[in-house]
């Protein structure tokens, strides 16, 4: 869906508010549970939503703006997220005609899917740093689970951000 440049900066603004909310219960629910090395990553969630459903030339700053946001609750930094969900919705932006859905299991599908390419994408510029393939594995084992918790949890947050966006129902990620 278009967005009118007005827009943008109230849903963005709410939208960095409930990843905010989403960090902060993440980052203190599991390790209660004994998941001190697992973190939900939401702003791929919400770069994700963003890629499938808005159509403006802002694309790449808002992205910038959620990595930014996400940066403050995790030591990994904003620039490869940013360059990973740059990557990710230009991706999106050419397959969009594809990427009609009828139900959740679709949204849940793809969701993992494109999660794995910002895996693929996030660890290749690792690897260029570190020259550690190891360490590419571990966090491999730590991804599986947070993304298929994400992949589960992506229609209704989907549809949460649509309120939030305004997306209409007409949208690629129908119910």
């Amino acid at each position: 869906m278009r967005v009118n440049s007005i827009e943008i900066l109230p849903s963005l603004f709410i939208t960095i508010l409930i990843l905010f909310v989403l960090e902060v219960i993440s980052v203190s629910i599991l390790p209660i549970f004994g998941l001190v090395n697992y973190m939900i990553p939401f702003n791929v969630l919400i770069i994700l939503f963003l890629g499938f459903k808005i159509e403006s030339p802002y694309l790449a700053l808002m992205i910038v703006a959620v990595q930014y946001s996400h940066a403050i609750f995790t030591i990994e930094g904003w620039e490869m997220g940013t360059i990973a969900g740059v990557i990710i919705c230009v991706i999106i932006s050419y397959l969009r005609d594809l990427l009609h859905f009828s139900s959740s299991i679709l949204t849940i599908i793809t969701t993992q899917v494109f999660q794995f390419f910002w895996f693929i994408i996030t660890s290749s510029l690792l690897y260029l740093k570190l020259s550690d393939f190891d360490y590419i594995i571990q966090k491999f084992w730590r991804f599986l689970p947070e993304s298929i918790v994400l992949s589960l949890m992506a229609p209704l947050f989907f549809s949460l951000f649509d309120k939030v966006w305004r997306v209409r129902d007409e949208g690629l990620m129908g119910e």
